[in-house]
């Protein structure tokens, strides 16, 4: 077993170093949210709109940082996670949507070079051919699908703001329905003519 180790050496190092970078990303080491820079978001600002006192917003248990008051979203965090998320009620809720759509991202992204990176074997092996009949259908097909989820993710990301997020549709929804050629009245189309 410990050849497998010494062989595995360098694996083991690289997964490391991706769990390490991905503990910066959501801010947390052994599931615990540490503070590298001080938050975005203030609750002061909140006091100052509302008649609640300060004291009463601190002690809280159910408080829930307003994104629409001005004041209390202070800009985007410098690297990762906010880790005032780790206090709030529905952080599962807007951890798990995050991290599912960033791993359909940066999922595509990486079969969309794996699939290229084939196109330089096919060059290399003047396999001409597979040019058209294997990368040519290969890339139509993840960009036709997947590529589309890409784009609907960034679009839905920069159309629907924190004022309006409740009446943003459900990119699931849209993706189920585009594959049964069926339409959702309850569900509003993204952009005109979707």
């Amino acid at each position: 077993i410990w050849q497998m180790f010494f062989e595995g050496r360098y694996l083991i190092l690289l997964m490391g170093a991706f769990s390490i970078y991905t503990g910066f990303i959501y801010n947390e080491c052994f599931s615990k949210a540490t503070v590298i820079f001080p938050s975005a978001w203030s609750v002061a600002a909140m006091a100052n709109h509302s008649s609640w006192s300060s004291d009463y917003l601190a002690t809280h248990p159910s408080l829930t940082l307003n994104p629409n008051v001005t004041g209390v979203f202070r800009g985007p965090y410098p690297f990762g996670i906010d880790p005032i998320w780790s206090l709030a009620i529905n952080h599962l809720n807007f951890l798990n949507s995050f991290k599912m759509k960033m791993s359909v991202v940066l999922g595509i992204v990486h079969m969309g070079f794996g699939v290229l990176l084939g196109a330089f074997n096919h060059v290399h092996f003047q396999q001409w051919h597979r040019l058209v009949l294997e990368l040519l259908p290969e890339m139509i097909f993840l960009l036709a699908l997947f590529g589309y989820l890409v784009f609907l993710i960034f679009f839905k990301w920069l159309k629907f703001t924190a004022a309006d997020s409740m009446v943003a549709p459900s990119i699931l929804i849209h993706f189920i329905d585009m594959f049964l050629f069926t339409s959702n009245p309850d569900n509003l189309p993204l952009y005109q003519g979707q």
